[in-house]
């Protein structure tokens, strides 16, 4: 149950992630994170570990030269109840106690393209194919945690919480984020000091992408605490 498909007029192909993909992954997730933590960067063996557990989440776009441009990393999961980081999400990028094999939802924990490729829709694309998956997984859908990485340009004027609220209303764009809701996501709420990046201010946007005939999450708006990090 793989994904292997030729995408925007054949120029691309789009297919499940591999473990000899690994290291071209490793070097995209360097080129489109260079703010983020060091510590928060995935690497070839987080990928070889990824493939191990859950094949069918992982996604990569190859070129013509068979190079690899862009890439997704997701797992399984039950839906969050808490605030939590980006490193308690993901078991320290590991995924081992993270991906639970019964879970309803999939948790995307990254996207990736090359900065020569961005503006193409590919994105899009992976967001896409994360959603085919879901529905050949008969799950309910997507999760992501969106990184607030347009912060950075207003961070002189405004808070992260001022920013996240004008997000929300839509006075503002950020690169990561309002994309995310043009492919379909869900705006449920901030979480503040889910990462470690000050272009971001170390925040995220909590959404999901519910399949069309799925609803909401169960009970979710009662279910789902913020809990404030000191």
């Amino acid at each position: 149950m793989l994904i292997n498909q030729k995408i925007l007029n054949e120029e691309f192909v789009l297919r499940n992630a591999e473990v000899q993909d690994t290291a071209q992954m490793e070097y995209v997730q360097s080129q489109c994170y260079p703010t983020l933590s060091g510590g928060e960067i995935l690497k070839k063996h987080h990928f070889e570990n990824h493939i191990k557990l859950f094949q069918q989440g992982q996604f990569v776009i190859e070129d013509q030269k068979k190079n690899i441009i862009a890439t997704t990393s997701t797992f399984l999961c039950h839906f969050p109840t808490h605030d939590h980081t980006f490193l308690e999400a993901t078991d320290n990028l590991w995924l081992t106690k993270s991906h639970e094999k019964d879970g309803d939802w999939m948790y995307g924990i990254d996207m990736g393209v090359l900065p020569l490729y961005r503006g193409k829709g590919l994105s899009k694309e992976l967001y896409k194919a994360r959603q085919e998956m879901c529905k050949m997984l008969e799950i309910k859908g997507q999760i992501t945690v969106g990184m607030t990485i347009g912060y950075g340009k207003f961070r002189n004027q405004l808070s992260i919480e001022e920013y996240c609220e004008k997000l929300k209303n839509d006075e503002l764009t950020d690169p990561t984020v309002s994309a995310q809701r043009k492919a379909g996501f869900v705006w449920i709420r901030p979480i503040f000091n889910y990462l470690t990046d000050p272009e971001a201010g170390n925040a995220s946007i909590l959404m999901y992408y519910p399949l069309s005939d799925k609803p909401k999450p169960n009970n979710f708006q009662h279910e789902y605490t913020h809990i404030k990090s000191n």
